[in-house]
């Protein structure tokens, strides 16, 4: 999106015609690759679908299906038609969508297959259709009925074919309801956030002003496309460049994504922290633990030449063409942070909700700070509530542009978010540099209480036994006044480490572990699981599932 520019429809009008013969989006290891020309074809053919229907602007339409170059088209017909999109994320149970699809009031659901049964025959309260192939379906059986009709109409509109100068969408307002996102719930319930157009205006403003822009960039989407961090700065931030985007329609092996990386060059990458801490833990710090290694690195020359090698192998195992790496949606190890900065690797660690669409906070990687999610995003106001914001932890609070409405049919749920001066109030806390640069220490809610009236960050102490032992995944929960560390190593890890669970050596690496904590923040007890726990789709932990 160019910079100045703030309507997305009219951008995409634009876009439509100037890159009529372009590549637009590509299903990444397969033959599905659809041109600008092709993308306008078929959201035109959804409008006359819709219309067909009696689906007007401003009715809500769902979308429901893993990533693909069909999805996002569904997503730009429904954005087009300026109806408000609604998209769900597949990892829901059938159970799930049933009740988001009711709760919102859906007129229209494009999905998969496997909700064709969703509700029993003949009590289907929207219309569906298979986001696939395009076939029109009723929960009972399918049927070419509806599609016929959107083929007739089309060739009665469109006698001569479908060209570039027919290409036609009405600019939104800004105010309107853009998107219903329902949020993935690792605190709880799902809730569905309202966001209008202004809200992804802006985040396309921010992009423009800190992203690559160019027809010319290739794009490797591997986040959900039903969750804003992927949607915003993924997919529509791509399209509305006129680039080229790649779509990774579902998680091979990790040898395929690198293929991936080789071959499309991506210009910049979004992933979440996970991805890079996998990379990190697999690749780098196994050679950097080495004895002869720390003896390298105190040579200073050594020292230097090591990390240009890491470097230089981390920038062509991700294509070697990307201006920075940007991550998001959860904390980053502190240990691999601080790998990445002293090789010198370009990365940015980015902050934001889907309540703003999402983003809040953000730095150039030039000038990332160590532990900092960044400074206020463009066009917004960000501030931490406390009496001392440099010392004293206090809530991320907000407002701007960005800002949702309300969740959708809970006002309370809004009040206890939204305050009276408008401000948002985001549940995380941080403290802020003299330079406005955050430093995120935790969420309000998972904040505990110590036994001398000291405040706990579990978040910190997770930190440090992922940093400092061989565990995976850390979850940390008072129990009786006492710290427990629920903590969790994989299969292959323990393959790797020629070693069992029952032979872990489990107060060893509590003590170790708490060698590197406060004396208010020892862990009294570590605790085995042997299944990894459980995650949204932005690979967060569902921590309100663990006691």
């Amino acid at each position: 999106m160019e910079k100045g520019s703030t309507s997305i429809l009219k951008r995409l009008e634009e876009v439509m015609r100037e890159q009529w013969d372009c590549d637009a989006l590509t299903d990444y290891g397969s033959d599905i690759t659809y041109k600008y020309s092709g993308v306008a074809k078929r959201i035109c053919y959804f409008h006359l679908l819709f219309e067909s229907l009696g689906i007007k602007p401003g009715d809500k339409v769902a979308i429901c299906d893993k990533n693909s170059s069909n999805w996002a088209i569904a997503m730009l017909a429904v954005l087009t038609y300026r109806a408000v999109a609604v998209p769900l994320l597949p990892d829901y149970s059938k159970e799930q969508l049933k009740m988001l699809c009711e709760h919102c009031d859906a007129k229209f659901m494009i999905a998969s297959h496997r909700l064709a049964n969703l509700w029993p025959e003949g009590q289907c309260p929207m219309y569906m259709i298979d986001v696939m192939d395009l076939l029109a379906m009723t929960p009972s059986s399918f049927t070419d009925e509806i599609e016929d009709k959107a083929y007739e109409l089309f060739a009665k509109r469109y006698p001569k074919g479908y060209t570039k100068d027919q290409v036609h969408y009405e600019a939104e307002n800004p105010n309107d309801l853009m998107i219903l996102s329902y949020t993935s719930g690792s605190t709880g319930n799902p809730k569905g956030v309202m966001l209008p157009w202004r809200s992804l205006q802006s985040n396309m403003q921010f992009a423009a002003d800190a992203l690559p822009n160019s027809k010319n960039m290739n794009m490797f989407l591997i986040l959900p496309m039903a969750h804003m961090f992927g949607f915003a700065f993924d997919f529509l931030y791509c399209i509305t460049c006129g680039s080229h985007l790649y779509i990774l329609t579902k998680i091979p092996a990790p040898k395929v994504i690198l293929e991936a990386f080789a071959a499309i060059r991506p210009d910049y990458f979004l992933c979440v922290p996970l991805v890079m801490e996998k990379i990190i833990n697999a690749k780098v710090k196994p050679v950097l633990d080495k004895p002869l290694m720390k003896v390298l690195f105190r040579v200073p020359g050594i020292h230097k030449l090591i990390c240009r090698q890491i470097r230089k192998q981390l920038t062509i195992a991700l294509g070697g063409n990307f201006y920075e790496v940007i991550m998001g949606g959860a904390a980053l190890s502190k240990e691999v942070e601080r790998i990445l900065r002293m090789v010198g690797f370009r990365f940015t660690i980015g902050y934001g909700m889907t309540e703003c669409g999402p983003i809040i906070t953000y730095s150039d990687w030039k000038e990332h700070r160590l532990g900092s999610c960044g400074k206020a995003a463009l066009n917004m106001e960000v501030k931490v509530d406390s009496p001392d914001p440099k010392n004293t932890p206090g809530e991320i609070i907000t407002k701007g542009p960005n800002m949702m409405v309300g969740y959708y049919k809970n006002e309370q749920a809004t009040a206890d978010t939204i305050d009276e001066d408008g401000w948002l109030h985001t549940g995380d806390l941080a403290v802020m540099d003299k330079d406005g640069f955050f430093y995120i220490r935790g969420r309000k809610k998972n904040m505990l209480l110590g036994a001398n009236g000291q405040n706990i960050y579990p978040e910190e102490a997770e930190d440090q036994v992922v940093s400092h032992s061989v565990f995976e995944e850390c979850v940390v929960v008072q129990r009786e006044g006492k710290l427990v560390a629920l903590v969790y190593i994989s299969d292959m890890l323990l393959q790797k480490l020629g070693t069992t669970r029952e032979e872990l050596d489990l107060e060893a690496i509590r003590r170790d572990v708490n060698l590197h904590l406060p004396s208010y923040c020892q862990l009294s007890k570590l605790e085995q699981r042997n299944e990894e726990f459980e995650k949204t789709p932005k690979k967060s932990i569902r921590r309100f599932l663990y006691k």
